[in-house]
């Protein structure tokens, strides 16, 4: 075997790879490095701008694996140089994230009208792309067919339509214009594997008889429209490691720029249904918001979360403890209350962090849209 002594980079991040050439194994991986094989940055849409705008975030990082110190100006003119030529980037820079902007689109589409008639040649419009190409890049990037995704979240909304009000199947049918109710039957008891009467059963309540409701406070406010810089997760394995991963990097983000002393606030908003959708389906934001005259930080996105009155539940605990809260939000408080949901997301916001304050005293906010019933 020939020993090739010539310095070789991760194709995904650039980190120089530490091979021993001469005891090289047949059909071992010559292109990554372990950690964007193990944890899957390999399948993450990021651009190249954005993945050097990470180096510089975390030098400690890059010395650490190789033992080499860099400012993160210096690390950052290095990736600058050295990513446009390995494998991911060196044919088109950007593609990656630009196909992504793309079907972030589309699923916005989607989530408007997610009960129109909804097909890959109404949506490839949306993408601005071709029909076939489409189907084929949708696919790549949410691990699911177009057909198998409207599905999952036309059964999802449902579900939490039928444990979140009081609504007959009849009455939700009508208003959302799905086939029928048989057709909804067969199909809803092929997703949850129980009927609709079974499944409301189920989550007829949060509270057993004995056990004090969850500790909240509740007020009910207009909230102004949020401007918030974020970054998206989506479809991993491992979500707890990636949530911790977005998470770092946004609060070195935002403490560079020191937006908390300007009043900006941390948040985290769902794109899925609470105590609905399986977590490794569950999409999230987590972002800050910026002041109106802040320009969006390159590699985030921007998003505007709309202004309406919410229901502002505020609990001071441990974060795992939040899934009790929308369970007494959703089982107990909305069914018996005066007000219905509207439809834009749930979304939390976080008064203090981890870094800074004893679990136990941690403060969360869930905003629900919520507008009065009418009598």
């Amino acid at each position: 075997m020939n020993i090739n002594t010539e310095t070789k980079y991760c194709q995904t991040c650039g980190i120089p790879l530490d091979i021993d050439y001469a005891s090289l194994e047949e059909g071992q991986n010559e292109e990554y490095c372990d950690y964007c094989l193990k944890n899957g940055v390999k399948s993450y849409d990021f651009s190249m701008d954005y993945l050097i705008y990470l180096w510089g975030l975390f030098p400690e990082e890059y010395y650490r694996e190789v033992g080499i110190s860099y400012s993160s100006s210096e690390l950052r003119e290095i990736m600058s140089k050295r990513l446009p030529e390995i494998k991911r980037w060196k044919q088109k820079i950007n593609t990656a994230h630009v196909q992504y902007e793309l079907i972030i689109k589309v699923q916005e589409y989607i989530n408007c009208h997610l009960f129109d008639d909804l097909d890959s040649d109404r949506l490839s419009q949306v993408a601005g792309i071709s029909k076939f190409h489409f189907r084929r890049l949708f696919k790549a990037i949410c691990g699911d067919s177009l057909g198998n995704y409207i599905f999952r979240l036309r059964l999802e909304y449902i579900a939490f339509k039928l444990i979140s009000t009081d609504t007959s199947v009849p009455e939700l049918l009508s208003q959302i214009n799905y086939q029928n109710k048989h057709t909804l039957s067969r199909a809803f008891k092929s997703y949850f594997n129980c009927s609709i009467p079974e499944f409301r059963k189920r989550h007829s309540n949060a509270r057993p008889e004995g056990k004090n409701p969850i500790q909240v406070e509740l007020s009910i406010e207009k909230v102004h429209n949020m401007r918030i810089a974020y970054l998206k997760l989506e479809r991993t394995n491992n979500i707890s490691h990636s949530f911790s991963l977005l998470w770092k990097q946004l609060l070195q983000f935002s403490e560079n720029y020191e937006l908390p002393s300007k009043g900006c606030k941390y948040v985290s908003l769902t794109l899925d249904y609470p105590l609905i959708t399986p977590e490794e389906h569950s999409r999230f934001m987590v972002g800050v918001t910026l002041p109106q005259t802040f320009e969006t930080p390159k590699g985030f996105g921007m998003y505007e979360i709309p202004s309406g009155e919410y229901a502002i539940f505020r609990f001071k605990g441990l974060y795992h403890e939040l899934n009790r809260v929308y369970r007494h939000i959703y089982l107990d408080w909305l069914p018996a209350c005066d007000y219905t949901l509207r439809e834009p997301f749930t979304f939390e916001t976080y008064i203090n962090t981890p870094e800074k304050t004893p679990a136990s005293e941690l403060i969360t906010a869930i905003y629900i849209p919520v507008t009065r019933k009418e009598t």
